[in-house]
């Protein structure tokens, strides 16, 4: 076996697994201080991908180079002993205890090592066991384990592994890297195609649901079930979604800031906008006050805007709508959100820049050895190899299954948990003072959740799941619904470039407005409204209006024309999602509840009449020829023009092809626990301990707007949160070393 691992390592300098134990990164069946391994196959990602990370030769060198000495003497042993002596077990007793170490200063932490049983076993079984062909297992121990390499995910290993020393981190994500398809991923136009591909989305499913009718209480009307689609892939939905980058508006955080006490202004939007600016880059020449004053920079996230770079149907369309009485405006994440706008979003050179461009590439780029001094300062005291490894560690295709806890406390202390991944099952689990975050997305996270004994108890108990703490995880489930109007236009091959231009830039025109709650045309009051609760995106296409399509992997087009989709902003209506079964893979049941409240339904209703009478105002009539509207039904079929239909007309139209604008959210609140929170402020799980939520889930309310740029700024929010925590029980834990060492002392040199 020796001379087998012995041949890999000259033959194989570079190719390196680490495997961890108290925090710091082991080797099987070698002695500790070589990081490597024949089993390549269980390397994370982002020590496997020569062509993406060309410095892993680079980092390999660096480690041999770092215990040359001790590598070069423990091979020799190896080499020469066939029946090793007792002389032999000595010396390399002496390569753990000595030369390794190296801390004669440290006497306290030397004399601990030395009596380490686990340590004293595993070098006597190296050489006892020569013949053994199956490694040593360990227990991977991590300082964090951060469920879901998403929107969320990233940003927190980003941040996470930047600012805080010393630190290793695995990254869990249950699908494949964004690199194995990325010529569909990259491409803007091509993200519907990425729908129900099972290798990358999740493919959930709504619930039918069948509730009293909006504009006619007496008679029922049917919710249809449609394809929910979720990022299952490096950079999760950021890697399959529209790209459409919206803040929202100050309100929304203001909300979030009064769930609680003070405790919970570090969520209002004066704190959010900080986050905000920290995580764009946007492009402006000479950037005006104001704009200094509201956007970023310097962050990782590109924001593309469209105001130079929209055609010329678009620009008619957002004059026709400045003609009919709805305020321009250049920059709706700026001062105030309502207008007409060209839309802002997460492309980059025509292609679209996800939170794996960024943020996950910046976070395992990071590598570093922590040096041998550095390593006995910090954990004085404790017992742990001598080169511990700070970086993440990404793992693909790895499925969490539920939530590790303690058995022998009395609380719900979070240890680890437990994954499912090439085949077989695996656990991982937290050092002292680390942390478990879920950030696997608003249906996965209470998912995990609930498959942990963390929910509702009559859901948990119908699905014989041990109640550890009764919680109203999977209520509060906000998603925006949209509806589609289409607008065919007169002139033939009209709308072809701006298709193209769509296809390379994604939708470039948004309307914000305040819908009317009756049902009418909005008034000028309301379209200048501050606070908008409708946003209508444009498209210089016709799109087909069976988006709900099983079947459909893409979202096809009929014809020349524009397309109006009017999007719920701010809902009244809540949903739920609840478990099917206690069989972690099966998808939860979704119920999105859309139109439970009737004005809902009457807002949308109103945006649909508004969106008829911007297509009938010049110049987009007069240059386009579109002043006869035709609105499709279900099969594409073109019928009315709108003029003569009323409120149920409208309501049947609207439940006909409605569709979520995948942006589902505040399903592990985050409030006050008599107000129905999940977490607290600080996004700590109530009941249990080591355990937060970090993603879309928490959110208390949905915000104005898609929900990609909130969920980046949540995260980088709570990584300050997160890392205040850890060096506050960092501190604390050296406290009690401290203390510990000196009862010691006093027991040893009593008084």
């Amino acid at each position: 076996m020796f001379k087998q691992t012995n041949k890999f390592l000259r033959s194989n300098p570079s190719c390196f697994h680490f495997i961890k134990r108290n925090g710091f990164w082991r080797i099987p069946q070698i002695p500790t201080q070589f990081i490597y391994s024949k089993y390549y196959s269980t390397a994370p990602d982002n020590l496997k991908n020569p062509s993406t990370f060309k410095d892993t030769k680079k980092l390999a060198q660096k480690i041999l180079e770092h215990n040359k000495k001790q590598y070069n003497d423990a091979l020799s042993i190896y080499d020469s002993a066939k029946s090793p002596t007792e002389e032999e077990k000595g010396e390399l007793q002496n390569i753990t205890i000595e030369k390794i170490l190296e801390t004669s200063s440290h006497d306290s932490l030397k004399v601990q090592l030395a009596h380490d049983a686990y340590v004293r076993d595993l070098w006597s079984k190296s050489i006892q066991y020569r013949g053994m062909t199956e490694p040593i297992r360990f227990k991977e121990i991590y300082d964090f384990i951060i469920v879901g390499a998403g929107s969320a995910g990233c940003v927190l290993a980003k941040e996470l592994i930047e600012n805080i020393p010393n630190i290793n981190i695995l990254l869990l994500e249950a699908g494949p890297p964004d690199s194995q398809i990325n010529d569909r991923i990259s491409l803007p136009f091509k993200h519907s195609s990425l729908w129900r591909t099972d290798e990358i989305d999740w493919s959930y499913f709504t619930q039918r649901q069948v509730m009293p009718s909006s504009t006619d209480p007496t008679k029922d009307a049917v919710n249809r079930s449609f394809i929910y689609p979720r990022g299952k892939v490096w950079g999760g939905c950021s890697s399959i979604n529209a790209m459409v980058y919206v803040r929202g508006q100050p309100g929304d955080y203001n909300y979030w800031a009064s769930q609680g006490g003070p405790e919970y202004k570090i969520w209002d939007y004066e704190h959010c906008l900080e986050a905000f600016k920290s995580i764009e880059s946007i492009s402006r020449e000479n950037p005006d006050e104001e704009t200094k004053k509201y956007r970023g920079f310097n962050g990782l996230i590109n924001v593309f805007e469209h105001e130079d770079n929209v055609f010329d149907i678009m620009k008619d369309l957002k004059k026709a709508a400045v003609n009919f009485g709805i305020p321009e405006n250049k920059d709706y994440n700026g001062v105030r959100q309502n207008g007409v706008a060209s839309y802002q979003a997460s492309i980059k050179s025509k292609m679209r820049c996800s939170v794996v461009d960024g943020y996950l590439t910046k976070a395992l780029e990071k590598i570093d050895i922590v040096k041998d001094e550095e390593i006995v300062k910090e954990y004085l005291g404790l017992s742990y190899d001598v080169c511990k490894i700070s970086a993440v560690n990404l793992k693909s295709n790895a499925h969490v299954l539920n939530i590790i806890w303690d058995e022998d406390s009395n609380g719900n202390i979070a240890r680890g948990i437990k994954y499912f991944s090439n085949g077989a099952l695996h656990e991982a689990y937290i050092a002292p003072k680390g942390e478990i975050i879920l950030s696997a997305g608003a249906i996965n996270s209470p998912h995990l959740l609930m498959l942990s004994g963390i929910g509702p108890r009559n859901n948990l108990s119908m699905n014989n799941i041990k109640v550890r703490e009764d919680l109203p995880v999977g209520q509060n489930l906000y998603d925006h619904p949209l509806t589609i109007l289409s607008v065919k236009v007169d002139k033939p091959n009209s709308t072809l470039k701006s298709c193209m231009n769509y296809w390379t830039n994604g939708p470039e025109v948004a309307i914000f407005h305040k819908a009317n709650e009756e049902g009418k045309i909005p008034t000028k009051e309301e379209l200048y409204n501050e606070h908008p609760d409708i946003q209508i995106t444009c498209a210089p296409l016709i799109f087909d209006s069976d988006l709900t399509n099983p079947t459909k992997a893409k979202v096809p087009f009929l014809g020349e024309g524009i397309t109006l989709s009017p999007v719920l902003n701010c809902p009244s209506s809540v949903g739920h999602l609840e478990l099917a079964s206690q069989n972690p893979f099966e998808q939860p049941k979704i119920f999105l509840n859309y139109f439970d409240k009737a004005e809902d339904m009457y807002r949308l209703i109103s945006s649909l009449k508004l969106c008829i009478e911007i297509a009938k105002h010049p110049p987009l009539s007069t240059n386009w020829g579109t002043k006869d509207i035709a609105i499709t039904d279900e099969f594409g079929q073109w019928a009315s023009d709108g003029v003569n239909m009323t409120d149920n007309d409208w309501e049947k139209l609207i439940r006909k092809k409605h569709f979520t604008s995948f942006h589902p959210c505040g399903t592990v609140k985050m409030s006050l626990k008599e107000k129905g929170g999940v977490v607290d402020h600080r996004l700590r799980v109530y009941g249990t301990e080591n355990l937060r939520v970090v993603d879309a889930s928490i959110f208390p309310r949905i915000p104005s707007g898609n929900t990609f740029a909130p969920v980046c700024m949540t995260a980088w929010r709570a990584s300050k949160l997160i890392e205040e925590d850890y060096k506050r029980k960092y501190y604390h834990h050296q406290r009690m070393i401290r203390y510990s060492q000196f009862l010691d002392f006093k027991n040893i040199y009593p008084d």
